[in-house]
């Protein structure tokens, strides 16, 4: 084969793949210490689907990932490609994988979303907590808090 095919194909099947890049989630909570939850969003019609006292569908997100709190901050870095997604997160206090709630499905653990945005009676709006990741090392705070 030709020298330079083999180089245009090269680059050719190189561009072809996404680029993956950091970003990282720095949390805060009202909680001195424990575990955060971390969930990555990027198809609007599985967010908010979770109640309280349920597990996530791993198929429902597009990355999950665990982490400390200490002294009241955390932090979680992702590896993914440049896009919009949402992040939610809980302060999963009595480590048991879920957002506990109490028996009328209200949450008893601090949670939050990007762009710090809280729904009314649920999870908050799409559009609301949609973040633009485009820039590697890119940095987002999320306020874990009670109701």
């Amino acid at each position: 084969m030709n020298k330079k095919l083999l180089i245009f194909i090269f680059f050719l099947v190189i561009s072809n793949f996404s680029k993956a890049e950091i970003l990282t989630v720095e949390v805060t909570s009202e909680y001195e210490d424990g575990t955060v939850l971390l969930a990555v969003y990027d198809k609007e019609e599985y967010f908010g689907k979770t109640k309280a006292n349920q597990k996530t569908d791993p198929k429902h997100i597009l990355l999950g990932a665990k982490g400390l709190i200490s002294n009241y901050k955390g932090k979680v870095t992702f590896d993914l490609p440049y896009g919009k997604y949402v992040v939610a997160g809980i302060h999963d206090l009595d480590d048991n994988g879920v957002l506990t709630g109490n028996f009328l499905g209200m949450p008893k653990e601090p949670f939050g979303f990007s762009n710090n945005k809280r729904g009314n009676f649920g999870p908050p709006k799409w559009d609301d907590v949609l973040i633009e990741f485009n820039a590697n090392n890119q940095k987002i705070l999320i306020n874990l808090k009670g109701i």
